[in-house]
């Protein structure tokens, strides 16, 4: 039985937010019901190691967030969710409260959006909700996953005021202007790091990807590598299989979880095809030929 270090199954495609980092998805709106949750965790427990409750949309919005923790917990599975922070003050406690493996909220969403909310406003809610995940066994992930050694250096840009923020409001135990010295101006164009300022708090740094996008496929295989249905798996919303996290529309779709098993889905003809196409270093999906990572993953094997 293939088992997948990552499952990613979206339980909504709806989000209260629209980033400008973010692309929009053309699928018709969708959320998951806490009864097909279940049939999917029911089928699919046992394939992998951690699970992620997001692909498109943000999970916290969900109106059955904590039947569908219940179940992540009665299935004894690891699970993950990124958020966009916004909701946390609504919902962060019943996110602790079932002790989760991870949360990773992307403070970077701020900046990429209109709020109406105060930058202050949006980051007291989430080092409250920092606050009260201290000592539990949720480890919180705050993600800035647009710095830039120019922008970070202006103390005017909005990282450095967030990081100052962080500095003030966490009081780390490590010296945060350091260890950025030391880890994000010293690492690789598009290398994510992290570094942990309390106890189970850490700070995720790395610069902006961009999305794979079909309409700028060469449409002609390529070389290049990656790990979808070798290391991870996507579900989207109404069922539909991916190859991985990265296929925000839908584009390959290779089965549907609700009409065939997923050990059937990723067996079939398409499945097998890409998978033996990046065995040979070869990119036969137009998606892919257009996808940043795939050839991140290529260049580095």
């Amino acid at each position: 039985m293939k088992k997948f270090k990552k499952i990613y199954i979206e339980i909504t495609n709806i989000c209260n937010l629209s980033c400008s980092f973010c692309p929009k998805h053309k699928r018709p709106l969708h959320t998951m019901s806490a009864d097909e949750f279940e049939q999917i965790m029911a089928e699919v427990h046992h394939m992998g190691e951690n699970f992620y409750l997001h692909l498109m949309g943000e999970p916290l919005s969900h109106p059955q967030l904590c039947e569908i923790l219940d179940i992540c917990n009665r299935y004894n599975v690891k699970t993950n969710i990124t958020t966009n922070g916004t909701l946390l003050d609504k919902v962060g406690h019943h996110v602790l409260e079932k002790q989760i493996r991870n949360v990773s909220i992307s403070l970077h969403s701020f900046e990429a959006n209109s709020l109406n909310i105060s930058l202050q406003k949006y980051l007291d809610d989430i080092a409250a909700f920092c606050k009260k995940a201290l000592g539990r066994k949720t480890v919180v992930e705050l993600r800035l996953w647009n710095m830039s050694r120019e922008s970070l250096l202006d103390k005017d840009s909005l990282n450095f005021k967030i990081v100052q923020f962080l500095d003030s409001a966490l009081q780390p135990d490590c010296n945060i202007w350091q260890q950025i010295e030391t880890t994000f101006f010293s690492m690789e164009k598009n290398r994510k790091k992290n570094f942990r300022l309390k106890e189970n708090i850490f700070l995720g740094m790395s610069e902006r990807f961009e999305w794979p996008c079909i309409e700028n496929s060469p449409n002609e295989i390529c070389k290049g590598f990656c790990y979808g249905l070798r290391n991870q798996i996507a579900i989207l919303a109404d069922g539909t299989v991916v190859p991985c996290c990265l296929d925000s529309d839908g584009n390959i779709p290779l089965g549907n979880i609700f009409d065939t098993k997923l050990q059937d889905v990723i067996q079939n003809d398409r499945s097998r095809a890409i998978y033996d196409g990046f065995t040979n270093q070869k990119a036969v999906e137009p998606l892919c030929q257009s996808c940043g990572y795939m050839k991140k993953y290529f260049l580095n094997r």
